[in-house]
């Protein structure tokens, strides 16, 4: 059996135990969905397309997932990655609305190093956060769609505080945390002014 691609039809908040995917022709109990790196465990098909999950599976990290973030679907033994812990190695969040990039409380920036993605359908303008002066973390973002995103990075002075992504699926950038700003360590097509 092949595992199955889609994205999710509304939000998810961090402990929510249903998700309403774009569509989930297949699904059964016991398959696996990586929702971001978010892994859960199909627990109830019975009102397809939305589908009963335990969040944080497999010692995953649970939170929250923006509408049209990624989910991956399938039985175990077709993911080849189903035995790692994506949680223990980085956190990861999506957003599918303008506004505050917040922690997985939902609440305050990022400390952790996470991977963001972005999967606003249309022109997206996010706000980051002051980084503290003791704060070390690394941020990258992807944006998942074809939209000219921005990220207004607040606490960094001058000529380098707001990204603008390029209008095209898979552009990031990833930021560094270093002495209370963010610094842009790797860009592929995001440009910072």
């Amino acid at each position: 059996m092949a595992l199955t691609a889609t994205t999710l039809a509304g939000a998810k908040a961090t402990n929510d135990t249903r998700i309403v995917l774009t569509s989930a022709t297949g699904a059964a109990n016991k398959m696996l969905a990586l929702v971001d790196a978010e892994w859960m465990r199909i627990t109830s098909v019975d009102l397809t397309p939305t589908l009963g999950v335990v969040p944080g599976y497999s010692g995953s990290t649970a939170g929250p997932h923006g509408i049209l973030a990624p989910v991956i679907y399938g039985i175990p033994n077709d993911f080849v990655s189903a035995g790692v812990v994506p949680g223990s190695i980085v956190t990861s969040l999506s957003f599918g609305v303008s506004g505050a990039i917040t922690g997985p409380s939902g609440a305050g920036v990022p400390i952790s190093n996470t991977l963001i993605y972005l999967t606003k359908a249309t022109a997206g303008a996010y706000t980051l956060a002051a980084a503290a002066i003791d704060q070390l973390n690394t941020l990258t973002f992807i944006s998942t769609t074809a939209a000219a995103h921005t990220i207004t990075m607040a606490g960094n002075a001058g000529a380098t505080d707001v990204a603008t992504f390029a209008a095209n699926i898979g552009t990031s950038i990833t930021l560094k945390a270093s002495n209370g700003v963010w610094a842009a360590v790797a860009q592929n097509g995001v440009t910072v002014a």
